[in-house]
């Protein structure tokens, strides 16, 4: 298999995509800061997009992938280019580079990419890696379709933030669930119950698995936040993103008084409004850590 990377502008980018499909059965990719940028200016509402994204060079790459030799393909493609560049001036200047390409099983490949998560004596640990871990508290991941796997900033932060806090007997509730490893994690860490909320259907089939993987009970609901729930509860985590904590108006009744609320995926630009909100809804700052840009809040409902 080969790789063909070819320079062009924003203007030319579709052009060469087309010509790049005939040849690749597997799809082609195209980098053009210009397409981030539109949406960036767009209505669309952005959580956070790194700097480095908008500063890329103005050239266009648009690559595509051939499954077989580039010489059985190179006169043809060479003289498409060759047209494009007297007709389509536009899409210029055109370069292109060849490049060989590793073909690697990614069922497994993938696996590769995690690692065992460390925060004190807790470990959240894949699957495939339970071997490898002999003591401490062990929360074993099935990533599944990375519904969250420890790595984020964000849930290294609620997990240290969690063992602030004595969690023996408490009721919890984990919203915004994922894979779970929160809400297991706190049911290892003495918890008595927990029940975990998520409104993707996927999410929640990998979340059974990850319950099952670690013989823990807890209820599972699809359902948005902490929308209908009637009981009063003592500790809410929340690892989401500050625009949708702030729509869990009804956590001031979730959480108990004297309870406690642990929230994260917060970019520190927009943790003061969020903040100030849920001080007005009767909670109190007990302790804060951050990560880089990401910020960790436990909170405890007076």
């Amino acid at each position: 298999m080969i790789k063909i990377t070819v320079t062009t502008t924003h203007e030319g980018a579709e052009l060469i995509s087309d010509i790049l499909y005939q040849y690749s059965r597997s799809g082609v990719v195209i980098e053009d800061k210009e397409d981030v940028a539109e949406l960036w200016n767009s209505e669309l509402v952005w959580d956070y997009l790194e700097d480095s994204v908008l500063s890329r060079p103005k050239e266009v790459k648009v690559a595509g992938y051939y499954d077989g030799e580039y010489s059985e393909i190179s006169d043809d493609f060479e003289e498409l280019m060759e047209s494009v560049k007297v007709n389509c001036p536009f899409a210029t200047p055109l370069e292109w580079r060849v490049d060989p390409v590793t073909v690697v099983d990614w069922s497994e490949d993938w696996k590769t990419f995690y690692k065992i998560i460390e925060v004190g004596d807790l470990k959240v640990v894949p699957v495939w890696k339970r071997e490898e871990v002999k003591d401490g508290k062990i929360v074993l991941i099935n990533p599944g379709s990375a519904f969250g796997t420890g790595e984020h900033e964000s849930t290294r932060l609620c997990l240290s933030l969690m063992r602030s806090l004595p969690l023996n007997g408490l009721s919890v509730v984990d919203t915004g669930s994922g894979s779970g490893i929160l809400g297991i994690a706190a049911l290892k860490m003495g918890a008595k119950k927990c029940l975990f909320r998520d409104i993707d259907a996927s999410a929640l089939n990998n979340l059974r698995e990850n319950i099952a993987l670690n013989e823990v009970d807890g209820t599972v609901e699809q359902a948005s936040l902490l929308e209908g729930i009637s009981e009063s509860y003592d500790l809410v985590l929340a690892n989401i993103t500050a625009d949708i904590l702030a729509k869990m108006e009804n956590a001031g009744d979730v959480v108990r008084q004297g309870g406690h609320l642990i929230m994260s995926g917060i970019i520190d630009k927009y943790e003061k409004p969020l903040l100030d909100k849920f001080l007005s809804m009767g909670f109190s700052l007990v302790k804060r850590e951050c990560d880089g840009i990401w910020v960790g809040l436990l909170m405890r409902k007076e």
